[in-house]
């Protein structure tokens, strides 16, 4: 692999460029920060092949698969097929963060002071490079006394942030080609382009998987495609009991196809356009009358018969009055025939809730992430319900994070929502379903058995926090709903997942009238 072509290819984002060839021409440690699938390996391996230590041995170590003794075993087996530093080579540590204490302290001595202890037998190596990379942020866990500040510093000389592919939407259509063409030669895939309809939804689509997942997208469909180019329906592709999150994208896409709602939607935009246009021409004929009604007062002390004034002055009054009156009617009118369809009501609901609970992300330094579904669907849930749901859930989570720690929101709908044994779910008949994301760092001590607060009888001195969780899951399940926690406390992390039906109808509002 021409390791040079591949820094200047697509795949390799343009803002990481330049750092990534200053890391190819010197020995400095690196670390290279980035979502699952965002190809920190190729990054890594770019950086050693592109420069001058490409006539050197490359030695990859994952350490998610790691205990004390096989890195031991690792390092050993890398130092006597080089000899101890004899010549130079390059460390690769995948996943850093997955590495317990003690084998930190290890990677710590090696990198900070070259030696390597076996045993009694301590040995000095030298020329050693290292390249480490981690999905995590590593300031979270360093906070949690989970890694060691000292090997952070060490490792993370030279950082490189790689952006997630959600982040290089303009990107996306030339990455996609090239992929097509580079795994096309590799495999024997003759496809020469693809088409603007599917580029269109790759740039849509929110890419959870990165990188990865677009290759495996745009790979399997070229070998599904019977044409030239790859269009709309090589994408469906289904491989049984998958979780294909971008073919359920796919199938909401075809739902909201414009086609299918021109006649409707041209029929309301004609409504709502006239509706604008009277707006206007009320407010456009208010206005002036403000001036008139002004300029009467100033003109009435002109006038120096005192019976004359008055006479004026009431006249101009009443008529402006009367004006005013049958057009405020006609805005009153207007309000009650104008129906405005709901929309984006998880979404507000939501930020309403995070401004109240602002103070408290502010004083711990909570850094916030959110990635919302563009027009997401209204759910059945009331308003005030998913205003109470949210609140409950911020104030659990937020004790829970650790200062400098990370709170995540995702939203996103989907068509049928897959259900195991126990579950007891009534599915509406179009099954759709919109689910929201809660994940952060941390996790609460009172609570470790989520299955306690959610439902197991024996519950002793529950917290009034903990009583309401257990509210919440009530209402969201009378309303045909789901929620999940899921606990992480190795890395720590939480995982709230809510998952509500989809109303089917159409909501609509009027404006209320302004007093």
């Amino acid at each position: 692999m021409n390791y040079q072509e591949l820094l200047r290819s697509p795949l390799v984002a343009s803002q990481i460029i330049s750092l990534t060839q200053k890391a190819a021409h010197n020995n400095v440690p690196v670390f290279i920060q980035g979502e699952q699938g965002t190809e920190k390996e190729l990054i890594a391996k770019v950086i050693h092949y592109a420069g001058d230590s490409k006539y050197y041995h490359f030695y990859k170590i994952d350490c998610k698969t790691q205990t004390e003794d096989s890195l031991n075993d690792q390092f050993l087996r890398i130092f006597k097929e080089n000899n101890f530093g004899t010549t130079p080579a390059t460390v690769y540590l995948k996943e850093i963060g997955e590495l317990g204490q003690r084998s930190q302290s290890r990677v710590l001595d090696l990198v900070e002071d070259g030696f390597f202890q076996n045993g009694a037998e301590k040995k000095t190596i030298k020329n050693l490079r290292f390249i480490s990379s981690s999905s995590e942020d590593l300031k979270d866990k360093m906070a949690q006394g989970k890694f060691s500040e000292d090997l952070y510093h060490r490792l993370n000389i030279l950082t490189i942030h790689i952006p997630p592919l959600r982040e290089r939407t303009k990107e996306i259509p030339t990455i996609a080609q090239y992929v097509l063409e580079d795994y096309g030669k590799k495999m024997k895939i003759n496809k020469v382009g693809i088409s603007n309809n599917v580029l269109n939804l790759f740039q849509n689509y929110w890419w959870p998987g990165n990188l990865r997942e677009l290759e495996q997208v745009v790979i399997r469909s070229a070998i599904f495609s019977e044409g030239k180019n790859l269009t709309e329906k090589d994408l469906l592709f289904e491989t049984e009991n998958e979780n294909n999150s971008f073919l359920t994208f796919l199938k909401k896409a075809e739902a909201k196809s414009p086609e299918s709602k021109s006649q409707n939607s041209n029929n309301e935009q004609n409504n709502n356009a006239l509706s604008l246009f009277l707006i206007e021409l009320v407010h456009r004929i208010k206005n002036p009358l403000v001036s008139v009604k002004t300029f009467t007062q100033l003109l009435r002390e002109k006038f120096n018969d005192a019976e004359f004034r008055e006479h004026f002055y009431r006249i101009v009054t009443e008529d402006i009055e009367k004006i005013d009156a049958v057009l405020n009617g006609l805005l009153s009118y207007i309000k009650i025939n104008t129906p405005l369809e709901k929309k984006d009501t998880v979404h507000v609901i939501l930020e309403d809730v995070l401004r109240k609970h602002e103070p408290q992300l502010e004083n711990k330094k909570i850094k916030l992430f959110k990635k919302f579904e563009k027009d997401l669907p209204e759910t059945v849930v009331h308003e005030e319900q998913l205003r109470y749901i949210f609140d409950i859930l911020f104030q659990y989570a937020l004790p829970s994070i650790p200062p400098r720690g990370s709170m995540g929101i995702l939203t996103k709908s989907f068509d049928h929502l897959k259900e195991t044994p126990k579950d007891k779910i009534v599915h509406p008949r179009n099954g759709g379903y919109l689910e929201i994301l809660v994940v952060f760092t941390g996790f609460k001590k009172p609570v470790e058995q989520f299955g306690t607060v959610l439902g197991i009888p024996e519950v002793q001195k529950e917290e009034t926090i903990e009583w309401e969780l257990r509210l919440i899951k009530e209402v969201i399940q009378k309303n045909r709903g789901r929620m999940k926690f899921e606990v992480n406390e190795k890395k720590p992390r939480t995982l709230i997942s809510l998952k509500l039906p989809v109303e089917r109808r159409k909501l609509i509002y009027y404006q209320p009238e302004r007093t």
